[in-house]
């Protein structure tokens, strides 16, 4: 009896718990859903950043740090600029084959934080200055229309778009709750790994719209997780973190918490003495790395403290960043330097980890297709996620069908909104406009226009498709686009490797293609048209 008696107490219990799961599952995701669901898409989009930024200025790869005079460019800059903003120099080559060349002290922007100030000089590969500009780092790059598009993305996902820190903030509680809502999804599944395989079918053969999304969850699960954890850890690690320790522990001198993180001393000696060749550094960096540097860091040149830091993107199997020091007044190689700090560490080498494992960096191309795919399968299952709770509660409440129309805004929305900023900065380049304004501009455009069709189109299936149409010819006109605006077509592409081109055209053309055939399936006569006529398209329970 007693028995029977544990037995009937346990199953009120496990049902109680398993509610409780389901419940906590469910409003970790609805509530934030659509901005969870921005910052997945952006954050899958912002994997390739550095190819999108490469593509839409139709770029290769000079490699002129190591084929040009650096040193000799940096010796007649530094004669023109003021003494005070030879504290240290940024060299790096941008996406348009130009070296830039930023010669910056450290002060505090208007906001209040420490940034760089200083000239920072357009310099073509000839060596001739194609333009200089003075001001704070913050804002030179804010306005630099090589990475308008790229940058204009990034920031989608990294903060909303919202002002400092609040964007952060938000972006970091988004993180939150995907790790709420993959955390409790993993806890829900009874047969974890029955569920990664099982999709039942309908009658019509169609997959159960809740089956693939518990199946899609189930694969993404880890990977869900992993960039839940290491996003929130980016976004607060900035927005409060950070300044929290500089109050705590340097009584809020900023500039002292930087020079701690760096790794770099505060008070270094002014003597003159001349400097190393820097061509002859980077060179051996790179030879040491087997590839050449992203960017080069001099600092107190031509003093007894001058030192050479030559910065490397992973590379090689290698999953952190590498960062190489020299000593700037003979040339010698110092050390590896650790990310954070002045001695290696194990705070460091996390630390270290955290940025190429958030974005998919540790092995090249691959790793980022890897990352894009389960960052798709993520997106899908937010998708499917809000929509079968949108279909659950509409049945009685006629205000969920908002929510619904809602959905299919953001859903195909989003998307369309990002593809129109490219072709902003495509079309506001050829008319030699402020690429910085029209990009943005065109987004807002195009969420504007987005949000008129979803309020006048009554009929979601026939909104749905207006806007799965526009996706899909946005994408198959981008490469034709780049290729009027730029004049370069794959022949030249394939003749001078220029690899995050051909992938971005081809990934584009892919979508398209795929808009399209969805498009011309759905369109197809069924047997029950009818009835799917009289249902709105987010009420069906089958995946199209």
């Amino acid at each position: 009896m007693l028995d029977m008696q544990d037995t009937q107490e346990t199953k009120p219990s496990i049902r109680s718990q398993a509610k409780a799961l389901l419940s906590l599952h469910s409003w970790s995701g609805i509530v934030l859903g659509m901005l969870l669901y921005a910052v997945i898409f952006t954050g899958t989009v912002a994997v390739v950043a550095d190819e999108i930024g490469e593509w839409s200025n139709t770029n290769y790869h000079q490699n002129l740090l190591i084929n040009t005079d650096v040193d000799g460019t940096v010796a007649r800059l530094s004669k023109q600029t003021p003494t005070e903003y030879l504290d240290e120099i940024a060299v790096y080559e941008n996406d348009r084959q130009q070296m830039v060349y930023f010669f910056h002290t450290h002060r505090r922007n208007p906001s209040g934080e420490m940034d760089d100030f200083g000239i920072q000089y357009l310099i073509a590969a000839n060596g001739e200055i194609i333009s200089q500009q003075e001001g704070f780092g913050t804002e030179i790059y804010a306005q630099d229309d090589t990475y308008a598009l790229s940058r204009f993305l990034v920031a989608i996902h990294t903060e909303l778009h919202i002002p400092a820190p609040w964007g952060l903030i938000l972006t970091g509680i988004l993180g939150l709750a995907m790790l709420i809502a993959s955390v409790s999804g993993f806890m829900m599944h009874k047969h974890l790994f029955t569920d990664m395989f099982s999709i039942r079918k309908q009658r019509d053969g169609k997959a159960l719209k809740r089956d693939s999304h518990t199946v899609a969850g189930t694969w993404s699960i880890p990977f869900a997780i992993l960039l839940a954890f290491t996003g929130s850890f980016f976004s607060f690690s900035t927005s409060f973190g950070l300044p929290a320790m500089g109050m705590v522990a340097f009584g809020g001198d900023q500039e002292a918490l930087m020079y701690a993180l760096v790794g770099e001393q505060q008070h270094k000696s002014e003597a003159p003495q001349a400097s190393a060749n820097l061509n002859n550094m980077i060179r051996d960096a790179a030879k040491r790395q087997s590839s050449v540097p992203s960017y080069v860091s001099i600092s107190h040149l031509g003093t007894e403290s001058a030192s050479v830091l030559a910065f490397f993107m992973p590379n090689q199997g290698k999953v952190g960043f590498e960062q190489l020091v020299y000593n700037g007044t003979n040339g010698e190689f110092v050390e590896y330097k650790p990310d954070v700090g002045t001695v290696p560490s194990v705070g460091s080498t996390i630390l270290s980890l955290i940025y190429p494992i958030h974005f998919g960096t540790f092995a090249g191309l691959f790793s980022k297709i890897v990352w894009i795919s389960l960052g798709v399968a993520a997106c899908y299952v937010t998708i499917t996620g809000l929509q079968l709770y949108a279909y659950r509660n509409e049945k009685n409440e006629t205000s969920w069908r908002w929510f619904s129309r809602l959905c299919v805004w953001g859903f195909f929305g989003l998307p369309l909104c990002s593809l129109a900023s490219a072709l902003g900065f495509f079309l506001s380049g050829s008319m030699e406009l402020n690429q910085s304004n029209w990009t943005p501009l065109a987004f807002i455009i195009a969420a504007a226009a987005t949000s008129i069709l979803t309020l006048s189109i009554k009929n979601l299936q026939q909104l749905k498709t207006i806007l799965f149409a526009a996706n899909g010819l946005l994408c198959l006109l981008l490469p034709i686009i780049r290729y009027i605006t730029s004049g370069t077509g794959w022949l030249q592409a394939v003749q001078q490797n220029m690899i995050a081109v051909m992938f971005v055209d081809a990934a584009l053309l892919s979508c398209g293609a795929w808009c399209f055939y969805g498009l011309y399936k759905s369109l197809q006569p069924r047997h029950n048209s009818k009835v799917q006529e009289t249902q709105p398209y987010l009420q069906q329970e089958s995946v199209k």
